[in-house]
């Protein structure tokens, strides 16, 4: 009887590991490899579409491929992966959120004044999603620009909020310059009416 129940418990043992190798070896290859995992999502979605870590790691995968678009200002690709990454899981917030950015991002690079006030929109409710990222208030000064440079309360008011937030270095670089030019452009203009 007791080698019986060993030889099941060992059983089992040996199932939970395969099963655990199999989930780190998807994880592994979305941080690693993330297009190569995308290449065969549809066969693994097909067979094993409710296992939670090949969900975990195509969802990993999409959004790594997704701001690696981002960060080459291809915007339409990178939403393109963020909305797959929501569709395997609905509730991640890096999906939304880059999703948010990417769609607010092409409608920027656009130009049109209506699609401003949508990516506006667009990054105030990615601001919601990471409350302490400025990102997204980085990227409402850009779009309030294009819609005029002479509305410099709320440029300069998007930029002091996106400085007093958690930035990286090279944006807080760009927010920084991109204020101090707001600054000057709103003295200058203010000087000239006096």
């Amino acid at each position: 009887m007791i080698k019986i129940y060993t030889r099941l418990l060992t059983s089992i043992l040996i199932v939970l590991f395969v099963c655990d190798c199999t989930g780190n070896a998807y994880k592994k290859m979305s941080i690693e490899n993330p297009e190569e995992l995308l290449s065969i999502q549809d066969s693994l979605l097909g067979k094993k579409k409710n296992d939670v870590n090949i969900l975990d790691a195509l969802v990993s995968a999409n959004n790594r491929v997704a701001e690696k678009y981002r960060k080459q200002a291809d915007y339409i690709s990178a939403a393109g992966y963020f909305k797959k990454a929501t569709k395997l899981n609905t509730s991640d917030v890096v999906s939304k959120y880059g999703l948010l950015l990417a769609d607010g991002n092409a409608l920027v690079k656009k130009g049109n004044k209506n699609g401003m006030w949508d990516a506006i929109e667009k990054y105030s409710k990615a601001a919601t999603l990471y409350p302490k990222n400025g990102e997204p208030f980085y990227w409402m000064a850009i779009a309030y620009t294009k819609l005029g440079e002479t509305d410099f309360d709320l440029i300069l008011e998007s930029y002091e909020k996106a400085l007093s937030l958690e930035l990286d270095n090279k944006l807080r670089t760009e927010a920084e310059k991109r204020h101090k030019l707001a600054k000057e452009r709103k003295n200058k203009l203010d000087s000239f009416w006096k």
